[in-house]
């Protein structure tokens, strides 16, 4: 086509343009020809272009003023995309898309969106811009979009459509209002945006929600719904699309200007799968961000970081994000934008030392080493910038204490960054000082998080020196509790244990006033077995720690709290420095076991308490320390002599020595030096010796007792040393002077009581003479035994001993016959017993003098009944024998008599004289002998060789008398008693020859008394067995292993050994000697336990080897006290025990969880024997019930695990016994096992396990009912725990989970929420439960069966109050619905419904297709409202967090809940509406259709209120969840007439329901879909309309009237058009005959309605003038007339009125000679039936009289025809009834009355024709007669208003009839007169005015008659 032709085109098509004047033409032409023409402009030359582009501006301004012209944006939009074009036509169609976005309709709109995504994806940026406008004005003024257009968009097959719009959600959510500007007037670039991107969402400034807020909120609120829409975007879509819509809805939630896009923003994201945090993509979109966009973008492109309030809802994801620590370096630009970007909060700062804790924790190590320094600048930056703050907050504090924790963990994981500068410590520790209470707190926590750095790495000499020097500053000067404490713990962990400056902070700690820092520094003092037991290198050098001490103690203490001179401190150095003797001491012990030597085991226990050395390896090991520590032969130059003055300085400072502790602990050290060390270091304290002696008067007994063994053992050393050497080197005058004048001084202090010394001193007087007596005696027989002192040259010394002993004896004597102090008995029996371990050596008559004070001492322990003096007695008997062999049998004889005096409590007695029978006649072969030597000398130099040995012929004589008489003697004293003196021999002496004789007999001995009554004799004589078993040869063991063994087992000669017989229900113990049972009764152990125990096993054959074991040995008698025997030898011999675990383990296993504590205990220490000592189980197995039997050590569940079956099979077989105990023991067994057992182990037994277990919860009695809570509460505990989720899966434990559920959850669900027992079925309910919070994914596959269990169980456990109360709700003023609601209530907050909806979360689509036909089985056939309520919320609960789970069976769910609509239950039935209103959006259209029909029919079909209600609330839950459904043409056609229909039920709830709908329906339209459809919307209200039920019929009038009504008001709007007018035609031709048909027939209640609904239809169909109006008019006023006579009064009214309304609707319509007759009846019949009324009657009758009548004179005015003038006969007619209306009436009929007189005045007055007949027919005197009686009615105004306007219509009418007024005019004057005076001046004002009107018509008269005469 030619230039020309294309111009002339153009020119035709501009002149086209012009000439269009309507709308319609302008649609037209632009619908048709824009699109081509922007076309053309590609391809045309010049000359056209230049038209085009001048038809275009035509166009333009033609379009301005057509603004309701809509542009074709499709065809725009498709030319944009898919034909060739020139950026210069291009932009002219992206014009005209962005107009055309502004006017289109919504379906174009919505056609249109899928296309610009594509032109958004498809062209370039600056297109794609416009587009992006285009987009956004088009989702702004689309309405809702539904579901089916959502899905039409695609996006899952174009996945650049979602992207597009997810960028341009992202922007436009984050964009709002701002009304700063910059300094060039350029808008501010909102945060978060950049430049471009807010340009494009804003259309650079031009967009309407730029500058409307509320434009802006719903452009927002669309697009939030897009974006969260699962219809748009499903989820099946890539991951990275839903992690878009998560982070734009995410940005969307942080709204602060619009809480409802907020609100909407989160509800989508409640229902969207949580972001993975660990997804690369989402972690650096939520970092760009939280960032803005990199530098290398350009400056427009660059977007700016979000606001404050959108970083801290990212940062909730950061925070739990690895992959985000990954992301170098913007994590650390995200830390330090949160601490210092510009507009930071405190909050931010709170979250961003969350994240830089996270970072530090889990970053990569390269990178946090790398960033380390700045990380730790940043730290320092933030503390500095707080601490110039003014001010002080708990925000400050927190961020400052997270700041200080941050520093710690930095350092913990980069040590290299602390280690070699010390000033971070220093900082730190400053720190406490100038902090916070609060924030110590994390100081002490960073201190000790950067611990680790310094552990790890060693640190040089210069560091170190400096560390500690800071440590020890902090230490002593700082008064901050939490500053020392973290100093100890460096100077604990920081340095090595043997670094002495170290240890030496430790020891100042010791005097620290805070407990907690005593017992840190304490615990950095203790030498641990590790540091025993390894190399001696990790315990410091033993002679330079005892240097570094005797250094610290000397030097003088700058502060007196930390010196040595404190008793704290001193306490602390000199256990410390003991424990390093003693560990340097064991070390070369294992050094000669390792050579060759066999010592003993090492002891460490030993090496941290501060006791006396009380076995024979510590001494040796003190011993060898302390000889290592005397070097080079010197004393004063050695490490000994230091240790010494240590040992000492206690002795030299006040502050010491005035503390008993501290002084007590010197002494002990000092007397283990002088006794274990050399003898030089005794020599060398011989000259302190006046230091002990001032000591001899304090008060307490540990200072006396070891002052005294000093003294004596420097006393001893300094005469042994010299005397050895030489006689000559004696020094004379020392012991005949100054030592015999001391003891003189003693012997005085002694002998004379009545002194005033006191009690102290002379007790110390007397422990001094008897221990330098001691010592001085030893030294001679050390000398030679036939030395006497004579030889010696030291007779006065002789003599003052001699004094010494003598007063000593004198005073034991005197304390056995009167009464002393037991202070001073104490001592003198101890000074006695010193005395006589050298059997008085040296005097003459030593054998006399021992049996003296041996009967001395022994009248008084007789007599007294002091515990100390006896003990003290006893040991001076001991030492008696010791010294004097000859004593031995003597002490025995009165031992045994002691023993009787002794009551049977009093076990104490007993050792103790079993301790002396050791040291008597043992010597030194017993232990306690060997320990308590304390002299340098050797024994064997004292008492000879000979002389250490055991007395032999004593002991026999003591086994004799043991085993002969005591051990069968019915005295229990006296069987104590022999079990206690075997036992102390066997464990003091246990080497002793004398005793191998014996061991045969001392085992059958024993064995006897393991059948003694009482208890404490039992164990006495089990554990002394063992003993005699580990002293045994070879054979003995074997005899012995086979005789406990044959208890087990049995043999025949064994039986034949019984010794006695009992009988079968004899006790075999005293009563209550074992105890009670837990229910209180007292344990019997008769034969029958024993048959019981035998049937346990599985052996009947064992009850003879039992009933022997009750006759020999009462083995299971008590079950202790064998169980003691058996255990302690078994622990030596468990090998042979190997071949009878198989039998014994299960039922050993269960005894040790046996009711009886007694019972329990035995048991369980049989089992830790077969386990080995070192494998025993927790000694709170025997302790108590509470630990419910053992805890088992890491051997002892393997011994559980091999026998496990087994095990199980007795637990589970014993639960089901006859016996409670029985049952009790094998639920503690059954718990027990499971306790730390290993689910691959259980899975096989669980079902057992459970089902007895739910048993014996059951149980009759009630402690096996506790016990299998227990048991119940063990197995849901481990069941709990196998089944939860780990945040690490491994593939092993997921399936052991699967397994134990597979099992758990069917039993629970099948048996245990179903049982019959109440305590079963609510444990169970409550494992459920708890596996619901817990399990989470493991559950997929049970899901089905939990959630229909758990739905039954919300009826099965409510509460019986609730069941009650529905019966009797009106007896306790409760409506049925109260409390149904109440019920409820209790449903959605019942744990139960918590426990439903958590584990619905983990629906798969499987376990959702197995599910869904159980809760169609509920809500057909649930019983019990809880039941079905819990239902209908879990599927409501599905539909908003798993809506794609729910839509596949959507409409099999909706089938179901729609059965049940009907159900008693309002409450239900509204939950069920609830449920169907939230899946009906998922439903297909089909469905929904079907929905809508049945509803309806449930409506239809069954009339019944209740039903009715509940379709109402159907409607309205779809009204509210998917309105769009309702608005689709196919269902508003079907449904339509139906919701409009129910708009107007009798109920006003189940109206508004429907109303609710109906709006819905409606929205936007309005009266366009009633014309649209009014046929459709008849269809039911006129089917209904001749219905049997009259309320339907009413409610189809009623619908029908409203139909007409808004369809008049249509017409009337329209003024001219004719769509509502056509649509009124439609409704009158449709209604009218269905009307007029209901309307005939008999009168029934309600029928007043259709009358109504006709009279409106015919008057809306008058009034757009329908074919046939008049015709059916008629017959409507002749139908009404012919009603208006039947029914009763008020029936009758209501006919009067709709007549009244028709008529005067449709002036034209000339009825009166019909309506007259009916109406003068009615008057007439009512005036007389009005007047003749009884009071009697109906008491309405009279005033619906009275309405009736006042009507029918209306009807009669309205009737008066307009077209013509009624007849004479029909005036008169009229005229007289009116008249007599008004002047008989009441005054409301006399108001109307006289209006229609008026009015028939006025009419007969318009008579063209001679109206003589007509004056005539109206009887004018009757009817001004009325008139004046009206008139003078003083009560009402109406009545004499309404009479003055009759009258001024009279006068009007006789102005035109001269002879009328001649003869009426005074009547009316006289009228006019009264009436002028009404006190009313309106009526009054009225009056004159005619009375002046009524003279001048007279006048008139007057003078056109004179003219005329």
């Amino acid at each position: 086509m030619t230039d020309a032709t294309d111009l002339e085109l153009l020119e035709s098509l501009q002149l086209r343009f012009a000439m269009a004047n309507t709308l319609e033409q302008m649609q037209k032409l632009v619908s048709t020809l824009l699109v081509p023409l922007l076309d053309k402009l590609d391809t045309c030359g010049a000359a056209v272009k230049t038209k085009i582009i001048g038809l275009l501006g035509q166009v333009n301004k033609k379009l301005k003023g057509y603004p309701q012209a809509t542009l074709p944006i499709g065809m725009l939009v498709e030319s944009a995309l898919s034909s060739p074009s020139t950026a210069y036509s291009q932009s002219f169609r992206l014009m005209y898309i962005t107009m055309a976005a502004e006017r289109a309709e919504s379906e174009q709109l919505v056609e249109a969106i899928p296309m610009l995504l594509d032109g958004i994806h498809q062209r370039p940026t600056a297109q794609s811009k416009s587009l992006a406008v285009a987009l956004l004005t088009s989702v702004w003024r689309c309405a809702t979009l539904t579901d089916e257009q959502l899905r039409s968009f695609k996006f899952v097959d174009n996945h650049h459509r979602g992207e597009a719009l997810l960028k341009l959600a992202l922007d436009l959510l984050m964009f709002n209002l701002t009304t700063q500007s910059s300094e060039d007037d350029a808008p501010i670039v909102v945060a978060g945006l950049s430049t471009s991107g807010q340009s494009v969402i804003t259309n650079a400034g031009k967009a309407p929600w730029v500058t409307d807020s509320e434009a802006l909120r719903q452009l927002k609120l669309n697009v939030a719904r897009m974006v969260g829409s699962e219809q748009a975007f499903p989820i099946e879509m890539p991951d990275t699309t839903h992690e878009q819509r998560f982070l734009a809805l995410l940005c969307g939630s942080g709204d602060a200007y619009f809480p409802h896009v907020s609100s909407s923003c989160e509800d989508s994201l409640k229902r969207m799968r949580a972001a993975d945090c660990e997804s690369l993509t989402f972690i650096s979109s939520v970092l760009e961000l939280f960032l803005g966009s990199s530098p290398d973008k350009s400056a427009d492109d660059r977007r700016q970081p979000v606001t404050p309030a959108l970083k801290l809802k990212l940062f909730g994801y950061l925070n739990r994000s690895a992959a985000a620590t990954a992301m170098f370096p913007q994590w650390l630009q995200v830390i330090f934008q949160s601490l210092f970007g510009q507009g930071t909060s405190n909050k931010l700062r709170r979250q961003g030392m969350v994240f830089l804790h996270w970072v530090i924790r889990m970053a990569p190590l390269e990178q946090i080493t790398k960033a380390a320094p700045v990380l730790l600048q940043g730290v320092r930056k933030v503390l500095t910038e707080l601490t110039t703050s003014t001010s002080v907050s708990i925000d400050g504090d927190i961020i400052r204490g997270s700041a200080y924790v941050a520093w710690g963990t930095l350092a913990k994981r980069v040590p290299a960054l602390v280690i070699s500068d010390l000033s971070h410590l220093q900082e730190l520790f400053e720190a406490f000082d100038t902090e916070s209470a609060n924030v110590r707190l994390s100081i002490q926590e960073s201190l000790l998080a950067m611990l680790p750095a310094y552990e790890s790495s060693p640190l040089d000499d210069a560091t170190s020196d400096q560390l500690l020097e800071l440590l020890q500053q902090q230490l002593s000067s700082s008064a901050v509790r939490q500053t020392r404490y973290c100093a100890l713990r460096y100077a604990i962990s920081a340095f090595p244990f043997a670094r002495m400056e170290a240890r030496w902070l430790c020891v100042l700690g010791l005097a620290d006033s805070e407990r907690e820092i005593r017992a840190l520094a304490q615990s950095g003092l203790v030498i641990t077995p590790a540091l025993a037991s390894t190399e001696s290198s990790r315990l410091p050098l033993l002679a330079e720690a005892i240097r570094f001490l005797h250094s610290r103690v000397m030097a003088p203490a700058t502060i007196p709290r930390l010196g040595a001179g404190n008793p704290l401190v001193f306490g602390g150095v000199v256990g410390f420095g003991r424990s390093l003797i003693l560990a340097s001491g064991m070390a070369q012990c294992r050094g000669q076991a390792a050579s060759g030597l066999e010592p003993d085991v090492v002891d460490l226990d030993a090496l941290n308490e501060f006791s006396e050395l009380t076995t024979a390896l510590q001494r040796e090991s003190m011993q060898t320390a302390l000889t290592g520590l005397f070097t080079d032969n010197s004393y004063s130059n050695s490490p000994l002599s230091l240790w010494a003055e240590v040992a000492g300085y206690a002795l030299t400072v006040s502050t010491l020595s005035d503390s008993p502790t501290a002084l007590s602990q010197s002494l002990m050290c000092i007397v283990e030096l002088l006794s274990l060390s050399p003898v030089d270091a005794s020599l060398a304290f011989f000259e302190q010796r006046q230091k002990f002696k001032a000591a001899l008067s304090a008060r307490d007994p540990l200072v006396q007792q070891r002052s005294m063994q000093a003294l004596s053992v420097v006393y001893a050393a300094k005469l042994y040393s010299d005397a050895r050497a030489s006689l000559d080197a004696v020094d004379v005058e020392l012991w005949n002077g100054q030592t015999a004048t001391y003891l003189r001084e003693l012997v005085a202090a002694v002998a004379m009581p009545t002194d005033s010394r006191t009690l102290d001193e002379r007790q110390g007087a007397i422990l001094a003479l008897g221990h330098i007596s001691h010592g001085l005696c030893v030294a001679r027989l050390a000398l030679g035994g036939n030395r006497s002192w004579s030889d010696l040259g030291l007779n006065d010394l002789e003599v003052a001993l001699n004094q010494a002993q003598a007063v000593l004896l004198e005073g034991i004597v005197a304390a056995s016959n009167t009464t002393t102090h037991p202070m001073i008995v104490s001592a003198l029996c101890v000074a006695v017993g010193e005395i006589g371990k050298t059997g008085f050596a040296g005097v003459s008559r030593a054998s006399a003098l021992a049996i003296e004070a041996m009967v001395a001492v022994g009248e008084v322990v007789k007599k007294t009944t002091d515990a100390k003096v006896q003990d003290a007695g006893y040991s001076a008997l001991a030492n008696l024998a010791l010294g004097n062999e000859e004593l031995a049998t003597r002490f025995i004889e009165f031992l045994q008599a002691s023993v009787k005096t002794a009551t049977k409590k009093q076990i104490d007695v007993h050792f103790k004289i079993g301790e002396a029978l050791a040291i008597a006649l043992g010597r030194f072969q017993c232990t306690l002998v060997g320990v308590g030597w304390i002299f340098p000398i050797e024994p064997a130099a004292v008492y000879g060789e000979g002389g250490l040995e055991a007395n032999g012929a004593a002991i026999d004589v003591l086994l004799e008398l043991v085993t002969g008489k005591m051990a069968v003697s019915p005295s229990p004293q006296d069987r104590q008693a022999a079990v206690v003196w075997i036992l102390s021999l066997v464990q003091f002496c246990p080497r002793l020859a004398a005793l191998t004789p014996w061991l045969s007999k001392l085992h059958t001995c024993l064995c006897g008394l393991l059948t003694d009554r009482d208890e404490f004799t039992q164990e006495a004589a089990s554990k002394t067995l063992g003993r005699i078993y580990d002293m045994g040869d070879a054979t003995l063991k074997d005899d012995l292993v086979y005789s406990l063994m044959s208890l087990f087992g049995g043999s025949g000669s064994q039986q034949q050994s019984v010794r006695q017989r009992i009988e079968a229900d004899e006790p075999l113990l005293e009563q209550e000697s074992l105890g009670q049972t837990p229910d209180g009764r007292a344990v019997n152990t008769t034969y029958k336990s024993i048959l019981s125990l035998a049937s346990d096993m599985q052996k009947p054959s064992l009850v003879y080897q039992f009933m022997q074991l009750a006759t020999h040995t009462a083995v299971w008698s008590s079950r202790r006290g064998a169980a003691y025997g058996f255990a302690t030898i078994i622990e030596r011999a468990r090998e042979s025990m190997q071949p009878h675990l198989k039998a014994i383990v299960p039922k050993l296993y269960r005894y040790t969880f046996d009711p009886s504590p007694q019972t329990r205990a035995a048991m369980t220490s049989i089992w830790r024997a077969l386990l080995g000592s070192g494998n025993s189980t927790s000694s709170a197995a025997a302790e108590g019930e509470a630990a419910g039997g053992s805890e088992w050590a890491a051997s002892g569940t393997s011994v559980v695990e091999a026998h496990w079956d087994a095990i199980m099979d007795e637990c589970l077989g014993s639960m089901g016994q006859r016996e409670w105990r029985v049952r009790e023991s094998g639920c503690g067994a059954l718990a027990g096992a499971v306790r730390g057992a290993k689910p691959e182990l259980v899975v096989p037994f669980l079902e057992r396990m459970w089902q007895m277990s739910f048993r014996v919860l059951d149980d009759i009695k009630g402690s096996v009912r506790d016990a299998g809570l227990k048991t119940c509460q063990a197995l849901a505990t481990a069941t709990v725990a196998w089944c939860t989720p780990r945040d690490t899966r491994e593939a092993s434990r997921d399936a052991q989970a699967l397994a134990v559920l597979s099992v758990v959850v069917p039993f629970l669900v099948d048996s245990g929420v179903v049982s019959d027992a109440e305590d079963v079925r609510g444990f169970s309910l409550g494992l459920l439960l708890k596996l619901c919070r817990s399990s989470g994914f493991y559950l997929s596959a049970s899901v089905p069966a939990i959630t229909e269990r758990l739905l039954e169980s919300l009826s099965n456990m409510e509460s019986q109050a609730a069941n009650y109360l529905t019966f009797h709700a009106e007896s306790h003023d409760i409506t049925v619905e109260q409390l149904e609601a109440a019920r409820l209530g209790a449903v959605k907050a019942s744990p139960i419904m918590q426990g439903i909806e958590l584990v619905l979360e983990q629906l798969t689509p499987e376990s959702m297709a197995e599910l869904v036909p159980r809760l169609q089985t509920i809500v057909r056939r649930g019983l019990g409202l809880p039941t079905r309520a819990g239902c209908a919320r879990a599927i409501v609960f599905l539909c908003v967090k798993r809506a794609d789970l729910v839509r596949p069976h959507a409409a099999a769910l909706v089938k179901a809940i729609s059965g049940a609509l009907t159900e008693s239950s309002a409450v239900q039935r509204k939950a069920w509406a609830a449920a169907i209103g939230f899946m009906a959006p998922m439903l297909s259209t089909g469905m929904f259709r079907n929905l809508l029909k049945h509803v309806e029919k449930t409506y239809v079909d069954k009339y019944d209120e209740d039903l009715r209600g509940v379709c109402g609330l159907v409607l309205e839950q779809l009204s509210v969840r998917c309105p769009e459904r309702l608005r689709e043409d196919d269902g508003a056609r079907a449904a339509a007439s139906f919701v409009m229909l129910g708009c107007w039920d009798s109920n006003e709830l189940t109206r508004e329901s429907f109303r609710c709908a109906w709006r819905e329906y409606t929205l936007g339209s309005g009266a366009k879909l009633v014309e649209s459809h009014v046929g459709e919307l008849l269809g039911l209200p006129l089917a209904f309309l001749n219905d049997d039920s009259w309320p339907r019929r009413i409610q189809s009038a009623a619908a029908i009237s409203d139909l007409a009504r808004v369809l008049e008001r249509a017409a009337r709007a329209q003024s001219g058009g004719d769509k509502a007018g056509q649509a009124l035609a439609t409704l009158a031709d449709m209604a009218l005959p269905e009307l007029i048909r209901a309307s005939q027939g008999r009168v029934w209640p309600g029928k007043a309605q259709v009358l109504e609904c006709l009279v409106l239809v015919c008057t809306a169909a008058a009034s757009a003038k329908s074919n046939g109006a008049n015709d059916t008019q008629r017959v409507v006023c002749e139908l009404l007339l012919r009603e208006i006579p039947r029914g009763d009064l008020a029936y009758r009214r209501l006919a009067v009125t709709h007549f009244c309304a028709l008529v005067e609707a449709v002036p034209t319509l000339d009825v009166y000679a019909e309506a007259s007759a009916v109406m003068l009846d009615i008057i007439a019949r009512g005036m007389g039936s009005a007047t003749a009324m009884d009071v009697d009657d109906e008491p309405m009758q009279r005033p619906l009289q009275l309405t009736l009548i006042a009507a029918a004179i209306r009807a009669l005015l309205l009737a008066l025809p307009k077209t013509r003038v009624l007849s004479s006969e029909e005036v008169a007619a009229v005229a007289r009834v009116l008249c007599e209306v008004a002047r008989d009436g009441v005054w409301n009929i006399r108001v109307v009355g006289l209006e229609c007189l008026q009015a028939l005045v006025s009419h007969c007055s318009k008579s063209e024709r001679d109206r003589t007949d007509l004056w005539r027919a109206l009887d004018m005197p009757k009817a001004l007669l009325a008139i004046r009686v009206c008139a003078s009615e003083g009560k009402y105004v109406a009545v004499r208003t309404a009479a003055l306007g009759a009258l001024e219509a009279v006068l009007d009418a006789l102005q035109s009839n001269d002879s009328e007024l001649g003869l009426q005019g005074t009547t009316a004057r006289d009228v006019l007169d009264l009436l002028v005076d009404d006190p009313v001046p309106s009526i009054a004002d009225r009056a004159k005015d005619a009375r002046a009107k009524l003279g001048e018509i007279s006048g008139d008269l007057k003078l056109t008659a004179d003219n005329f005469a």
